[in-house]
Formats: C-alpha cells, structure tokens, sequence
C-alpha cells in the first residue's frame, strides 16, 4: 500500500500523542465497556439526540433510525452510500461533476443537477448542518454513531430539512488511553485502506483523540474504450474505474475544566481525487449507436448495464486549455469543524454554541457526451467552492415541574461560487460554431439567514407530554455573474439577482408513555426550503434561473415498544405529507446561443405516504443471537409536474406538447413502493478469550423512478427491483486485542442506480439523430469482498 506524506504526519502524530499520554498518566487502557461485559440478553438501551437533548429512543415522538459504530464496522460500513442497506426508505443518486450525491428519503431530495442547491435531505456532523452534495462524500469514518431522521425536521438541525436529516456522530475522546490500527483490502476493486486512531487523557481536564484514514482504489468498472484517431479522443490513461485516492483527518479536543462548562472541538480534513468519478454507464439506445454525421460517437458501446464502461479520455490539442491532461476527474478538499460550547447556568439550565465553519473547494473535468470511440463535442470542466460559518445559541430546561422548554438563534453566512468552462472539440466546429457553443463563466451567490427557534415541552400528566414550538427563518440569496468569453470579466446582468424568503415552520407532538416499555405519539409537522439560483451552466441575461421556496405539511402517529421482557423492541409509524414548490432539475434543449442549460424548477404540488416497521429480537433462550428487520411501505407522487422539458427526441406520441412533457401522478424520483432491511448478528464466545461473530444485512427494494421521463421505450427511466445481502465472519481475540475479519458486500452483485439522464449521446448533443435518446445512468459498483485486520496493541490481557 503507498501512503501519502499526510497518512505518515498522522502516524507521527498519534505515536506522539500515545507517548505523552501514557508517560503523564501512566495507564493502561481497558477494552470498550460494552464488549467487556456480561452479555444482557434483551435488546439495548439505544440514545440518540433527535430534539439536541440526549433520551431514549423509546421516548422520542421521531420516526428515526439509529445505527450504532459496532454495527457499522461489523459490515465495513465506510461509505454513505451503505447506509440504504440498513435503512429503509433511504436512497442516494450519484451527480455529476460538483453535483455530488444525490439523498432522498421515502423519495423527497434533491432531483435537481445542480451543485448550487441545497438539499432536501441535509446532513448535520456533530451539529454542522450540511446541504452540498459532495458534503455527502465526507465524514463516515470513526463514528460513534449514526441518526437517520425521516420527514421534516423544523426545529432542531439548523435551518429546516422538507425531506430529513442523516446525523453523524463521530467518536469522542476516551477516558483511558486507547489505539487502534486498522487495514482491509478489497479484493474485486483492488483497494487497499488504512485507518489509524489514537484518543486518551492528556491532562486531568483534557482529553484528545487523532484519527485519520488512508484508501486507494484501482476501480470496479473496466474501462474497454478505444479512441477513433483524428477526432479529439485518447485512448483511457487507466483500465479501471472510478480510480481513486482518499484521505482523512480529524482531530479531537474535549475539555472539562469545571463541574459546569466543557468545550469539544472538532477539525476534519478531508481530500478525495477520483478518474472517472461518476461511473456512468449507457443502460439503452433505442435508435441504435450510429451517428448522422458518420462520427463514431458511440462507436463499440453495447448499450449494457454490466461490469464493463467505455468513455474516452480527450485529447488537450482538440480543447485548448483542459485541465488534467484530458483525464475525466473530479478532485475536492473540505475543511470543517465544529465548537461546541456547554454551560451550566444552574443545575436545570444549560446554555449550548455551537459554531460551525465549513470550506469546499472542487475542480473537475468530464467527458460531456459519454463518448466511446470519437471525442466529444464539448468538453466540460468545473471549479467550485463553498464556504459557510454558523452559529447557533440554544437554551434547554430540565426543570422538576412539568413545563419545559427549548430557545435558541440560528445565523448563517455562507458563499458558492461556480466557474463553469465548456470547451468545443476543435477537430468538427469551425470558428464561428466554436464561438457559439463556448462557455466561460462563474456564478457566484451568496447567503445570509437568520432563524429564531423555540419549544414548550408540557407534562400534562405523568407519561403524557405536549410539546409545541416553531422556526421562523428570514434568508436572503443575491447572485453575481462574470463572462469570461471576452478574455475580460464582464457582468451578466441576469433578470432577477437577489431572492427572499421569511418562514415560520411549526410543530406540535403529543406523547404518552402507559408503561415504561410502550410509547404512543403523534405530530403535525410544517418545513420549509428557500429558492436559490441555477448555476450548473453558465447563466444567460434574458432567462431567469431563480427558483422558489419548496414547502411542506403533515403529520405522523406511530408506536415504540419493548416486549416480552425487553427482548422484543417494536416500532411502527403511519406518515402522510404534502409538498408544494418541490425542487426538481430540468435540462434544456439547445438554447438560441447553443448553450446547454439545467435548471431547477418548482413541482406543482407532490405527496408522500406511507408506514414504517422496524424490529429487533434478541431471545433471550439465545443471548448470542439478535435479528432485526424494518419494512417501509411508500407512496410519493408529483401531484402536478407539468413544466419539465420534453427529452432528446420526445414525440407527441409519447408525451411531449409544447416543448414540455406532463408528469403529473408520475412517482417520485428514487422513491420505492416497497424497501426492507433484515439481517443478523451472532456472537459466539469460544475458548482461550477468543469470540466468534457472523453478521448478516440484506436490503430489498420494488422499482423506482431514475429521471424524470414519460415515454421512454422499455420504461429505462425506471431501475428495476433488487435484493442485495452483505456477510461478514469476524474472529476476536482475548479482550478484543485483535481481530480478523472477511466482509462481503452485495453479494448478489447488483448493480444499480439511483439517477440516471437522457440525451443524444449518439449524436455528440449537438447532432440531431431523429430518434429517441440514450439512456445513461450514474452506476453504484458491485460486489465487494473485504479482508480486514484490526489491532488494539493497548487493550488488557
């Protein structure tokens, strides 16, 4: 394995923080708690902070999902894109370029491609409320435990999510010294990982933890693409793909000075580079590969969803000023952290800060037109940044009476900017086209919100609460742009630079606890997402590409319960929400300056519906054994969608009128009928101290809606159902001082997508060729078969 000049300060680092440590305190560390003791043969006690105050998640009136560390290493969970297979209801998609990922729960996120929006589904790192794609990217390593919040969430995670909120947690310092190194390897993608942590006492008041991680893959995809001379192409640098290096670092301070004040700090740095990022892969060409214009556009392409991808690299002489030596790629450097700040008025109230920074910064280069054979007509390359800073001040009571309460302010100041350049293939235009089909520009928007928030928390009686609070949030968005055509800046004076947004969002629960094992609640629910600006291509001065408020209201019931003493923990909960201004994307045909344009629109109105089950039993005839299974039933529906463009060569025949087809009643993107997670874990402990522990998780889904397409021949714009099931058979040593592990990962060698995109690949995008377009889809990769080695050299023997 090669390791970067960071993996080794890392390890100079946490060796450097153990010998301090160890030479002040002089201790010795003792293995996790919850793996020295007793196995207790019902199922755990699981707390997660749904409402920012740490409760059971017996009690809390939320339909969420929580999965703890133990579990996510159990099955190498090392990636966002796991989550789906332990959450149902969940679903990610793949962007292009800066786009990123792409979340959607019970089908409500982002449909749009743009990588200026804010998602519908946020993402909130130890109190950094995220909403940027590639945000999405980042974070899923050393955690101490993940929250998936399904529905609106007005109230608690920063400005208010329509869709829901996906939490991390990562690991806090522990209170004796301990390190652990970690490396795995990959087999079907020959990638290679290393993880390195090390966390303990410092002083008596400060605690300190160090982790990084180091990966390096060749790829799952072989890439089989074999350029045609003379037209712009390269044969591919590499075999394989997505070939990817990744690498991150957080540190951790947590700070105790007084019985009423403690500080956590968390930094992170995270850098990921990846050739042929986004996998894509042609799945169906109605009319065939062949060009109008006698260009092998498509030349050797199957039009085959399989292990095999074919896209050529581009050739600098054909786009003058490419980056990357013609290589597609996507490379991105994030730098964030939070403080966080606890006070202790009095013993009943607590003051709490939490200042957030967050810093993106991507450069990327795609081969526009998937070509496999010719060069592409265009060539797109992309710099994108993202910076914002936080902060949030919240009040909580934990008073004896039965009122009370939650006050707190939310500001935001936050920047994107976006430096689009599409490049003409010199070797098919002449001047004047180039000139027409150029772009060169970047768009900047920037942020500002302010958000006051409360909550009355009102014990009624013993078990029974009511709670009601609300979110008001002012924003406001202005957008410059800059034409770089000329070879000077000049200003775009597009129709509608600055947008506002006032909201009060609403929320009512009501809760009753009859017994100490069951929990009944209810909630009425109101969300809310400001409009933005388009800025995927470069904005035109007569096309307002500004976009609306998305909103939604409902509500939910549902039951929490432990039965059978404690053995059995069931769940169930009905949802029914409606949306209106939903933010969907939209990619034009050729404007009248030949320019690409994707925007974002507003859906009419849309609805979501549904139950969710989940359970988990641990028979108590059978300690080592625990089974958990979760099942959600949905149905989400554009109820009026009437304004997205007609696809490349959409007829009347199949739903285009007026340059628009109508999807109204059409499903929702990456929203299944049908989602379901069941799996196992079982714990055997064997002799000499050693423990064997086979885990299992599987996940079903009914098909679901890709892109927004009516018509489409075969009904491509749709992927299919599938099951997918992971393995994993770990040995551990005596006290947990090592341990050995072979993991597999969709076994079943699904490969599937959550987004895929129709257009005239066969033609270049440029050249019309009379027929339906291609459909391409952004490919999650297949099996993946792990050998991971873990050693703890400080845990007690």
């Amino acid at each position: 394995m090669k390791f970067s000049k960071a993996m080794l300060h890392l390890t100079t680092s946490c060796a450097c923080l153990l010998a301090w440590s160890a030479s002040a305190l002089a201790q010795t560390a003792a293995p996790p708690a919850a793996r020295a003791e007793a196995k207790d043969p019902r199922v755990s006690e699981i707390i997660v902070t749904a409402r920012k105050r740490q409760e059971s998640l017996l009690e809390v009136p939320v339909i969420e999902t929580a999965v703890p560390q133990e579990r996510l290493e159990r099955l190498q969970a090392t990636n966002l894109t796991d989550l789906p297979k332990l959450v149902p209801g969940l679903n990610l998609g793949q962007g292009l370029l800066s786009i990123g990922t792409l979340v959607s729960i019970r089908g409500v996120g982002t449909a749009s491609l743009d990588p200026g929006i804010d998602q519908s589904v946020s993402l909130n790192i130890d109190g950094l409320a995220l909403g940027q794609g590639l945000a999405f990217q980042s974070g899923m390593f050393d955690l101490q435990q993940v929250e998936v919040l399904k529905g609106p969430q007005a109230l608690f995670y920063g400005k208010s999510s329509p869709g829901g909120v996906i939490a991390l947690r990562t690991a806090d310092p522990t209170s004796e010294i301990e390190v652990i190194a970690r490396g795995a390897y990959e087999f079907e993608a020959d990638t290679s990982r290393a993880e390195l942590i090390a966390s303990g006492p410092v002083t008596d008041t400060l605690k300190l933890r160090v982790s990084g991680m180091y990966s390096e893959s060749s790829g799952y995809f072989h890439n089989r693409a074999v350029a045609a001379p003379g037209t712009g192409a390269r044969n591919p640098a590499y075999d394989d793909a997505p070939r990817a290096r990744n690498y991150m670092i957080r540190t951790t301070a947590l700070w105790n000075p007084t019985d009423t004040f403690d500080a956590r700090l968390k930094v992170n740095y995270v850098n990921d580079r990846t050739n042929n990022a986004e996998g894509l892969q042609l799945s169906n060409c109605p009319g065939g590969t062949a060009s109008p214009v006698g260009i092998p556009f498509l030349g050797g392409e199957d039009c085959r969803i399989d292990r095999t991808m074919r896209i050529v690299d581009l050739d600098p002489a054909a786009f003058p000023g490419l980056i990357n030596k013609g290589r597609p790629f996507l490379e991105s450097e994030q730098t964030y952290g939070t403080l966080e700040l606890n006070y202790q008025i009095r013993p009943e109230l607590t003051l709490t800060s939490t200042t957030g920074m967050y810093q993106l910064g991507s450069k990327s280069m795609v081969n526009t037109s998937q070509t496999s054979s010719a060069g592409p007509t265009l060539g797109f390359q992309n710099r994108f940044k993202r910076r914002d800073f936080t902060q949030e001040l919240r009040l909580n009571s934990d008073f004896a009476s039965p009122v009370n309460f939650t006050l707190g302010g939310f500001y935001q100041d936050g920047r994107i900017s976006d430096h689009v350049t599409g490049i003409p293939n010199r070797s098919y235009f002449t001047p004047v086209f180039i000139a027409l089909l150029s772009q060169n520009g970047e768009t900047a928007v920037d942020i500002e919100t302010y958000s006051a928030f409360g909550q009355l928390r009102w014990e009624v009686l013993p078990g029974l609460e009511l709670a009601g609070g609300l979110r008001w949030t002012d924003e406001e968005r202005s957008e410059s742009v800059l034409n770089y055509l000329s070879g000077t800046p000049t200003p775009v004076a597009v129709p509608n630079p600055r947008i506002k947004s006032s909201n009060t969002a609403p929320e009512f629960t009501a809760t009753w606890r009859p017994t100490d094992d069951v929990t009944l609640f209810a909630a009425y629910k109101r969300g809310y997402k400001s409009g933005s600006f388009s800025i995927a291509t470069v904005p035109v001065a007569t096309i307002d590409n500004s976009f609306g408020d998305e909103r939604v209201e409902g509500g939910e019931i549902g039951l929490k319960s432990r039965l059978f003493d404690r053995q059995l923990l069931f769940n169930i909960a009905a949802y029914n929400y409606r949306y209106r201004g939903l933010q969907v994307g939209a990619v034009e045909p050729l404007s009248s300056t030949g320019q690409i344009v994707i925007r974002t629109v507003n859906a009419g109105s849309a609805r979501t519906r549904g139950v969710d089950m989940d359970a988990a039993y641990r028979p108590e005839a059978v300690p080592e054994l625990s089974l958990n299974a979760a099942i959600n039933w949905n149905e989400a529906n554009y109820g009026t969608l009437n304004n997205i463009p007609c696809w490349s060569g959409q007829t009347p025949a199949t739903g285009c009128t007026g340059g628009v087809q109508n999807l109204s009643g059409f499903p929702m993107i990456r929203a299944p009928r049908w989602q379901a997670t069941f799996g196992f874990d079982y714990e055997r402990e064997l002799s000499d101290g050693m423990t064997l522990v086979f885990s299992n998780s599987n996940q079903f889904s009914s098909r679901y809606l890709t892109t927004l397409a009516a018509g489409r021949p075969n009904d491509d714009q749709f992927q299919q159902s599938f099951i997918k099931t992971d393995l994993s058979l770990a040995l551990r040593g005596p006290e947990d001082a090592w341990e050995v592990a072979i993991i597999g990962k969709n076994l079943t060698d699904r490969l599937t997508s959550g987004n895929c995109s129709i257009a005239n690949f066969a033609g270049g995008l440029v050249f019309p060729t009379g027929h339906a377009g291609e459909m391409a889809c952004y490919m999650d990769r297949g099996r993946e078969v792990w050998a991971r080695l873990t050693y703890r050299p400080l845990a007690r023997r």
